[in-house]
């Protein structure tokens, strides 16, 4: 299992951002199977979904969707370690609206 340390630096999430004391179940590998179906695309493409998917169940705050996301990502990144040079940085949503006048 990859610790802390190397998952925020795999997956490009800062610290602050991961949810620490989910533990790995069925689910998880339901959920890390479904995204499989799309490594065709490639890991860094499969990488970025669920990342994005953390990220929307984050700002929807369904902290317990973005836990099992966060699993389900730390075991993509330790069965595909390709994937886990990430320079995806998602800016903070107060950077993405419009600068009032």
């Amino acid at each position: 299992m990859l610790s802390v340390q190397e998952f925020s630096a795999a997956s490009g999430l800062r610290s602050g951002e991961l949810i620490l004391g989910v533990t790995p179940s069925a689910k998880h590998r339901v959920l890390l199977s479904s995204y499989l179906l799309n490594l065709w695309r490639g890991p860094e493409a499969v990488r970025d979904m669920i990342i994005a998917d953390f990220c929307s169940a984050i700002d929807l705050g369904v902290e317990a969707h973005a836990g099992d996301l966060l699993q389900v990502l730390r075991q993509f990144l330790e069965d595909f370690p390709e994937a886990g040079v990430c320079f995806l940085r998602l800016a903070p949503a107060s950077a993405m609206s419009p600068k009032a006048a």
